[in-house]
């Protein structure tokens, strides 16, 4: 089945907010990290329960929206880039939370409690934030060595020991690169047009 995102605005609908663009960038950024996680599936990669599921989907989910992060420098100023992926990483926090909640959701399918589960997420993306800002992101050719290794360390993580290794190198030759070739064009057409272009360390 093919991975459907949100890739422009309808003709008719009213200027996009910063808001705006960033509720639909995490929405495919969860759907692209949703996607993620069950290729690894069918490439043979063993996941236990929904627990473990939605802590892959974060992990691909955060390092997503790292890069949304870094291809905005050129083209938003810096109060509009924070606001962006502010509400990119609250509104990604919420869509964790109905999961959670749907996950914790008794027989009477009422939701779940999901105290702490929005301030564990932050948390999460300010500690991936800093690795990640070390690694280099080159506009054009995408992500380095260094930042597909730490977020292959990540998903490998959380799989669990088994075939660790075949997982890391898994994600860098393959899952990693797809899921990025199917956001970033849906995030450019998005996004306003450039002013310009280039890398950044």
């Amino acid at each position: 089945m093919s991975l459907r995102l949100r890739k422009r605005w309808k003709q008719d609908e009213r200027p996009r907010t910063t808001e705006d663009i960033a509720s639909a960038a995490a929405s495919n950024a969860w759907r692209t990290a949703c996607n993620g996680v069950l290729n690894l599936e069918n490439a043979d990669f063993e996941t236990r329960t929904q627990e473990q599921r939605l802590e892959l989907i974060q992990e691909f989910a955060i390092f997503l929206l790292h890069l949304t992060d870094r291809r905005l420098g050129k083209r938003l100023s810096q109060e509009e880039r924070r606001r962006l992926i502010t509400a990119m990483a609250l509104r990604l926090a919420a869509l964790l939370e109905e999961n959670v909640a749907e996950l914790r959701a008794g027989p009477d399918r009422i939701p779940g409690p999901v105290d702490g589960v929005r301030d564990a997420f932050v948390d999460r993306v300010n500690r991936r934030s800093d690795e990640y800002a070390e690694c280099r992101y080159d506009i054009d050719e995408g992500p380095g060595f260094s930042l597909w290794r730490a977020f292959a360390v990540h998903i490998s993580e959380a799989l669990g020991p088994h075939n660790r290794q075949w997982a890391i190198d898994q994600l860098m030759a393959t899952e990693g690169p797809e899921a990025v070739e199917a956001f970033v064009p849906a995030l450019e057409s998005l996004l306003p047009s450039a002013a310009g272009a280039g890398a950044d360390p």
